[in-house]
């Protein structure tokens, strides 16, 4: 298995963007996921000057940038009332990834079809167009990652937009705790992945909710999502996230180390 890209979400770090960066490159990573939803490196936060600098700062450092996330608080792609919002930055994030010569957008999605009859969205539909020829003008990648639909509706989603820049930013952690599977997911979208993120959980049960977990500790199948991946020569980006911890940094550290084992085995 060749070499793969192991990186990090410098905002799992819980650090400022640059101090971030800089532990990022100290913890042996090879690239770094910025967030862009909100906060520094959010478009409307990050002046000229400073867009040349960040990209001179990573760099420096060692680094490559994997990815922007588009996760924005408040807003559904599904939701008719904040979805127009959630179009527009998320646009102005894909021109800002353009500017810095990151590849990808990746932001969650949750459910992009209808709770009953499983078909997709209208209003998620009218929104990822719209995202879709942003992306595809700009020569960016907008990675959906899903959680609520099972592969057959996800299929619906794709076949009705027909965008090759829109593909899958898989979570399968995510997956996990809504209750689908992140192996009939990679499945059928194998050759639609752009990014993994990597982290654990549990599966929820009717009477609790699922968690996230240690890496290597839950029920997430890594082992069989990298092989899986390898052998649809995957070459995209590893993204190590640790959200529901205390020891954010030794918790990442320990699954760079789990990956690399996994990649090398």
């Amino acid at each position: 298995m060749g070499p793969l890209l192991i990186g990090v979400d410098a905002e799992d770090l819980r650090l400022p963007v640059k101090e971030g960066i800089r532990r990022a490159a100290e913890m042996a990573f090879r690239c770094v996921e910025l967030p862009a939803g909100a906060g520094e490196i959010a478009p409307r936060n990050l002046s000229t000057s400073g867009r040349r600098h960040l990209v001179r700062y990573v760099k420096d450092h060692g680094l490559s940038l994997a990815a922007l996330t588009a996760d924005i608080s408040g807003s559904r792609l599904t939701d008719p009332r904040t979805v127009a919002e959630r179009v527009e930055r998320t646009c102005e994030i894909i021109d800002l990834a353009r500017e810095l010569s990151v590849p990808i957008v990746t932001a969650a999605v949750g459910a992009l079809t209808h709770p009953e009859s499983g078909e997709p969205s209208e209003v998620s539909l009218s929104a990822l167009r719209q995202i879709g020829e942003r992306a595809d003008s700009r020569g960016i990648v907008y990675a959906v990652r899903p959680s609520h639909d099972n592969p057959d509706r996800l299929r619906g989603v794709f076949d009705a937009l027909r965008c090759s820049s829109i593909q899958i930013g898989l979570d399968p952690a995510a997956m996990i705790m809504a209750g689908t599977n992140p192996g009939a997911c990679l499945e059928e979208f194998a050759d639609q992945v752009a990014l993994v993120h990597a982290r654990d959980a549990t599966a929820g049960l009717r009477d609790r909710p699922g968690r996230e977990t240690v890496f290597s500790k839950g029920e997430v199948d890594f082992a069989g999502i990298v092989g899986f991946l390898s052998g649809a020569e995957y070459r995209g980006p590893y993204i190590a996230r640790r959200y529901d911890t205390q020891t954010p940094m030794a918790d990442l550290v320990a699954a760079r180390h789990a990956l690399s084992d996994l990649m090398a085995g």
